[in-house]
């Protein structure tokens, strides 16, 4: 045995060769180092001990609070339903939209289908205490079960030629971040992962999520109220990604009496009249001029919601064919459309004429203006 880095038995000549009072002072000085020994083995478990239990200690201050964030995306990735999610609840409808089913865009549902529906349980004054919770809206999101069945049930509802599911994405119309029914069917629809617009704009389900995350994020700031929030995410979301204004559909004209016998004249023909709102264009900014081989930006003011198309004709007669110039533009909810193109390296000197022509409603407009190639 090793005490104090000698072998107990080198105490042993002395032990035999010493007197009694010797021998019990030495016994006493074993004694005190088997003590230290101890003590010394004993610290270090207690020392180990101690650190154990602190980790868990500062994993827990380490823990952050529940905040506003993008982790309450709506999508179909929970395969169990939330704690406090109910198959039966049914939310309130929200305030009617004005515009109607001739507004429709591509990957908007059809309202008398999905309207959408509230979560009664979110109101601008319980916010902070539900959707801007983080972590909140999975404890009323649906099981993928739940979701799967409506889907199947929803597509033939709508009438999709393709059929298969994973083509679609079950979504909630006003989001669950945005207060949205969590089970309601009128708040559920299966919304096509890709459709676009005319001019190939995204308008599926990828497109539509962020635009939840954001509009939830401006709720959750005070930005934007949520009622606000809940009208651009309704039926008409698209219109309101994109800036595109709602066009109402023309009413129909008074119903005129019908003939009396006593009339012989044959009905007069219709009128027909003109949109009382009248159209118009004009370029607010473009460069006076522009060095062949630099980049040019026309901007143009119209109605919101106007497609708006270009062209540049330059002084050799040549009309250009810059890829900038060929995508139509819908003109945002300011009334404004621009471009921006590659004056080309071998466009020769002059006058140049760029002229933009919008339409809107069966009316169009056009205007256009000059500028010097150098």
């Amino acid at each position: 045995m090793l005490i104090g880095g000698r072998s107990w038995r080198g105490f042993e000549p002395r032990m035999r060769s010493a007197g009694p009072t010797a021998k019990t002072e030495a016994l006493a000085g074993l004694v005190v180092l088997v003590l230290l020994v101890a003590g010394c083995a004993s610290g270090s478990t207690a020392s180990g001990t101690a650190q154990a239990s602190a980790s868990p200690t500062a994993a827990v201050t380490a823990s952050a609070s529940p905040v506003a964030s993008a982790a309450d995306a709506d999508d179909e990735t929970s395969a169990s339903a939330g704690a406090s999610f109910a198959p039966s609840a049914t939310g309130v409808l929200p305030p009617s939209s004005s515009g109607g089913s001739a507004d429709r865009l591509p990957g908007e549902p059809d309202p008398s289908l999905t309207p959408g529906a509230l979560n009664p349980a979110v109101t601008q004054a319980t916010i902070h205490s539900t959707i801007c919770v983080s972590g909140w809206t999975a404890t009323i999101r649906p099981s993928e079960s739940f979701t799967d069945a409506l889907k199947v049930k929803q597509i033939g509802q709508y009438g999709y030629s393709d059929t298969k599911t994973p083509s679609y994405e079950e979504d909630h119309l006003i989001a669950l971040e945005l207060g949205g029914a969590p089970a309601d069917p009128r708040n559920l629809w299966p919304e096509p992962y890709t459709v676009t617009l005319a001019d190939g704009r995204p308008t599926g389900a990828h497109t539509k999520d962020p635009f939840e995350t954001k509009l939830k994020t401006e709720v959750c700031a005070g930005t934007i109220t949520l009622a606000q929030g809940q009208s651009e995410i309704g039926d008409h979301w698209v219109h309101a990604y994109y800036g595109i204004a709602l066009v109402s559909s023309p009413t129909n004209p008074a119903a005129t009496a019908t003939p009396t016998a006593e009339v012989t004249e044959p009905p007069a023909t219709p009128v027909v009249t003109t949109p009382t709102g009248s159209l118009s264009v004009g370029v607010t900014s473009l460069p006076a001029s522009v060095a062949h081989g630099a980049n040019a930006t026309l901007v143009a003011a119209t109605s919101p919601g106007a497609t708006c198309t270009v062209s540049v004709t330059y002084a050799s007669g040549t009309v250009s064919t810059a890829s900038g110039l060929q995508t139509k533009s819908v003109a945002d909810l300011s009334g404004t459309v621009s471009w921006t193109w590659k004056v080309g390296a071998s466009t020769g000197p002059g006058t140049s004429t760029a002229s933009v022509t919008c339409s809107l409603g069966g009316a169009s407009a056009s205007t256009s203006q000059t500028f010097h190639v150098t």
